[in-house]
């Protein structure tokens, strides 16, 4: 049975020609063709439809009777049964006209994992406890006692009515079931599901960032049971990963930048400076005449990346005393003093832009 307008899937008007219908499908099947489209699900899907629509449109007297048949057209010419009826009616109105509930897919569920800067950079695994919905063992996820049953008269146990009717072809005493429970399961107290607490582990790929997803499969909550469906598929756990802010590295993509607060003698003496890692510390030369401010990278002692591992960027900036002795001040004033244009080039370079604007 037709569940979609076959003009429509060509994109193409009731009233189209036999060449524009043509036109039209060799153009979908063109783009949505299996071998330019490997492994893509939703392109096979378009490349059916598309050929489905021409093999009904693209033929004259198949499109005369899909024309006057519409959603009732079948490609045998015989009348459509009545559960193709029903199917075709609950599309068209939803539940309007009842049917045995389908069974749903299972909730999917996101837990919050906060993880630290260096766990991130070597990779974790880590224990999660979580809450999730499961099948009641108990009652099999029908929310009733089964020993406690009783087989429905109406249908003598079969579900079906007696009659086949359009619309409906369950028993409408039972319900479709079969029977009529008596008791609800002391378990799920007739929810189908039971809550439990489960502890899995998750692998932290080394390189994650704040923001990341990661998904377990078939550890969200287990679908409602519908009586009579084929059992649906249970939901997806995804973690969401936080990475702590870190004391000493802000990060940039795979790269880690680090501030180190130096005194103004280091960088005109130079000196050797201790500076941190994510393994632990390092040294680095500072030249005499440093200027506050220079970055200095250390390749390769940043984060993984998609292109290898990052580095780490020492930036070294001069910090002012925020208090001075007697005998400082007096040090400094001297120092000062004792200072000539060629001991801060660019100073002397600003003075002089200074008095060419006078």
């Amino acid at each position: 049975m037709a569940r979609r307008d076959y003009y429509e899937v060509l994109g193409v008007k009731k009233n189209a020609s036999t060449d524009e219908i043509k036109k039209a499908f060799r153009a979908l099947a063109l783009k949505y063709h299996p071998d330019r489209n490997a492994g893509d699900a939703d392109a096979e899907r378009h490349f059916r439809e598309a050929a489905e629509a021409w093999n009904v449109l693209g033929d004259a007297e198949n499109r005369a009777r899909y024309d006057r048949l519409g959603p009732l057209y079948t490609e045998s010419g015989r009348p459509p049964s009545p559960d193709q009826v029903n199917d075709m009616l609950r599309e068209a109105f939803g539940g309007l006209f009842r049917r045995r509930r389908a069974d749903g897919p299972g909730e999917d569920l996101t837990y919050t994992l906060t993880i630290s800067l260096e766990d991130a950079a070597k990779g974790v695994d880590r224990p999660l406890i979580i809450q999730r919905q499961v099948r009641c063992v108990r009652c099999d996820g029908t929310g009733d006692h089964p020993e406690n049953r009783v087989s429905c008269v109406a249908c003598g146990g079969s579900g079906k009515s007696a009659a086949r009717r359009i619309f409906r072809t369950e028993c409408a005493t039972c319900d479709g079931k079969g029977y009529k429970p008596t008791d609800k399961c002391d378990i799920c107290r007739g929810e189908k599901r039971r809550p439990t607490e489960e502890t899995l582990r998750v692998k932290v790929p080394r390189g994650v960032a704040t923001g990341s997803k990661l998904r377990l499969r078939n550890k969200g909550n287990d679908a409602t049971p519908a009586l009579g469906a084929a059992p649906a598929s249970t939901g997806d756990l995804y973690v969401l990963v936080q990475v702590e802010e870190h004391a000493l590295f802000r990060r940039r993509g795979p790269d880690l930048l680090c501030e180190v607060p130096v005194s103004l003698a280091e960088l005109a003496l130079g000196a050797d400076l201790v500076v941190p890692t994510l393994e632990g510390t390092t040294t680095i030369r500072i030249p005499p005449g440093t200027p506050s401010g220079k970055s200095f990278r250390l390749p390769g002692r940043g984060l993984q990346g998609e292109a290898g591992k990052g580095d780490l960027h020492v930036k070294v900036d001069v910090e002012t005393p925020a208090e001075l002795s007697a005998e400082a001040r007096a040090a400094l004033q001297a120092f000062s003093a004792s200072m000539t244009p060629a001991s801060h080039p660019r100073r002397a370079e600003y003075q002089d832009a200074m008095k060419a604007r006078r």
